[in-house]
């Protein structure tokens, strides 16, 4: 975790999900998250942090960290949320990361994104705002910037190499915004807003391979 002195002053840390559901398991009461190449088992109390983790289940906007989710356990009376959430943190299963800082950096270097759904593209209409789901069902918007790792950067090993692919492609086509040509920049665009993304399931943070 970064220290406060290397935080910008108004960045604020995020806990990140990483893997993605495979649903109950056969042989008892626990939820199988795939992290990489292995399948992690998890307890209803440890799914339910980890769900939770996704994005603010009451639909706020801020940054989600860990003082939030731990709000939100105690609310709907979750025991043992604090050892829950250092244990999945200790698992790999959860992350934290402050944007703009080295813990950003550490994290997109052992993360991907996976896309979980369909990129819909923008239209005439909204033609900066990029969409993503279904013809039926709308799951999530983002910037052309977000759209284009969304759409891609499950081709690379990590975030980072990802970020740093989408910054040379950019700057090849004569683009000039940092947020475009800068990775470090497209990284912290990206960690963000990317609770709306993962709330909706519309992308889902993975490791490559076998999780550390």
């Amino acid at each position: 975790m970064s220290s406060a002195d290397d935080s910008p002053p108004d960045a604020a840390e995020l806990v990140l999900p990483v893997g993605h559901s495979l649903g109950m398991a056969a042989s008892g009461p626990v939820v199988e998250v795939r992290l990489g190449a292995a399948v992690e088992q998890l307890g209803p109390a440890e799914f339910a942090l980890w769900s939770m983790a996704h994005s603010d289940p009451a639909g706020g906007r801020g940054p989600w960290g860990p003082a939030g989710l731990l709000d939100a356990a105690e609310r709907v009376e979750l025991e043992g949320a604090a050892g829950h959430l250092e244990a999945l943190l200790q698992r790999g299963l959860l992350a934290r990361a402050v944007p703009g800082t080295p813990s950003a950096r550490a994290l997109a270097d052992t993360v991907r994104l996976l896309p979980l759904t369909t990129g819909l593209g923008n239209d005439h209409q909204s033609p900066q705002v990029y969409r993503m789901g279904r013809p039926d069902r709308l799951l999530a918007v983002g910037s052309s910037a977000t759209y284009d790792l969304f759409q891609w950067a499950h081709m690379e090993s990590s975030l980072w190499r990802a970020c740093e692919a989408a910054a040379t492609v950019a700057a090849r086509v004569g683009a000039t915004d940092p947020g475009l040509v800068e990775p470090e920049e497209l990284l912290t665009g990206l960690l963000t807003g990317l609770h709306a993304l993962l709330g909706t399931n519309a992308v889902c943070l993975d490791t490559w391979g076998v999780a550390p």
